[in-house]
């Protein structure tokens, strides 16, 4: 996505943070005969082992339970052989307790054709938690009839809800990578541009923001109501943003029309005390 990895020269380079810090992932290596040849500091957060403890140790006897040892033989041949293995398995803490750990193995061959397993691995009660909060932040935003967009740093569309779909008439497909005046020109582009750069920069949202406009979705003129957040990775690190839009014609109309009686109330008012005089 234009301006989520943003590094010097090429845009390729990505600042550190995201889903796998906030995961941890683990990184071990064993040998064909399972001794623990590498141990990222992961590994060591994860299980409470320095790499000196850990290395050149046979795994299944330093970090598996004696009751869950040939589960795990089993699982080590069972990658060693090239069929690879994914799911939970409980490892031994340095501290004695039991820590529940969400694997991704896979075979590896050096130069010399030597056997090497790799495994990634994180606490899987961490695992499952992110996993809620993803779910339940993507069911908020696929069934709210608040329209939400979210937009890179370059201003250009990352993500589309069903609700704003229906606004703007355009499907998401046509809008990811584009800048809204490509796709919605008839909508007070500079001004929403120029309060997503001062949000972008700033950090302060922008809340309940009015512009009027057409989008192919209501061809006649409407009246939308917008909020501005600026989205930050856990380090701080500027994403894009997000905004939430309301359609807030009706209202606007009612409004209208309130303040039209209201006029009319005060000229008969005015009108009936001339008359009186």
């Amino acid at each position: 996505m234009h301006g989520y990895a943003a590094g010097p020269g090429d845009g390729t380079a990505a600042a550190p943070g995201g889903l796998l810090d906030l995961l941890q992932v683990a990184a071990v290596v064993l040998d064909g005969e399972g001794h623990v040849v590498l141990w990222s500091p992961e590994a060591e957060q994860l299980l409470g082992y320095l790499a000196d403890e850990a290395l050149d140790r046979r795994a299944d006897k330093l970090l598996v339970s004696p009751e869950n040892r040939q589960r795990a033989r089993d699982l080590f041949a069972q990658v060693r052989s090239g069929a690879g293995w994914a799911g939970v398995f409980p490892l031994r803490h340095r501290d004695g307790t039991e820590v529940p750990v969400e694997f991704r193995t896979m075979r590896l061959r050096d130069r010399q054709g030597a056997t090497h397993l790799l495994g990634l691995a994180a606490d899987a009660t961490t695992v499952r938690r992110v996993e809620r909060d993803l779910a339940l932040s993507h069911s908020l935003v696929r069934q709210t009839p608040v329209g939400i967009a979210v937009f890179d740093t370059d201003l250009r569309w990352v993500s589309v809800n069903p609700a704003l779909e229906r606004m703007n008439g355009v499907p998401e497909e046509q809008v990811l990578g584009r800048r809204i005046r490509e796709v919605l020109p008839e909508l007070e582009v500079e001004v929403i541009e120029s309060r997503m750069r001062h949000v972008l920069v700033t950090g302060k949202p922008l809340l309940d923001q009015m512009t009027i406009g057409r989008t192919p979705g209501h061809p006649e003129e409407r009246a939308f109501s917008e909020s501005y957040h600026r989205i930050e990775d856990t380090h701080g690190r500027v994403l894009g943003l997000a905004v939430a839009i309301i359609d807030v014609t009706e209202r606007q109309n009612a409004a209208t029309e309130v303040s039209e009686a209201r006029e009319r109330l005060s000229v008969i008012a005015d009108a009936g005390a001339r008359i009186g005089t």
